[in-house]
């Protein structure tokens, strides 16, 4: 039987064991499958067709992914951030070069907050 610190410990361990995954699973966006799944994700993402995501498509879909920590503030300055070219929205490119870090920042919130719901964490 752990005591209250050593099950701190094994919580806190696996944490960032499952933390190092996650962003490992990140940096792969530039592999081949990495690159397909970015297609994919923009496709779902783009609900009107038309190649470029405004804030409203962005909003949908990170909360799609369960990011409903994510306010309109929030999600104005991913947009911001990704819109290199000013113009309102995001397209492709602008996309591909965003989402890794928007996925890998709150992915890592995600399973936190997924471990927090569940109990692991106190």
């Amino acid at each position: 039987i752990l005591g209250e610190d050593e099950l701190n410990k094994v919580r806190a361990k696996a944490i960032s064991v499952h933390s190092d995954v996650i962003k490992s699973f990140v940096e792969t966006a530039d592999s081949s499958i990495g690159q397909r799944a970015l297609v994919d994700m923009f496709k779902v993402a783009d609900k009107n067709g038309d190649g470029k995501l405004d804030t409203d498509e962005v909003r949908e879909a990170l909360h799609k992914l369960g990011f409903s920590w994510l306010k309109d503030k929030q999600v104005a300055g991913i947009l911001k951030r990704a819109d290199q070219d000013n113009n309102g929205v995001i397209d492709y490119q602008e996309f591909v070069a965003e989402a890794p870090k928007t996925l890998k920042t709150n992915l890592v919130k995600l399973a936190k907050k997924n471990g927090g719901d569940l109990g692991f964490l106190v």
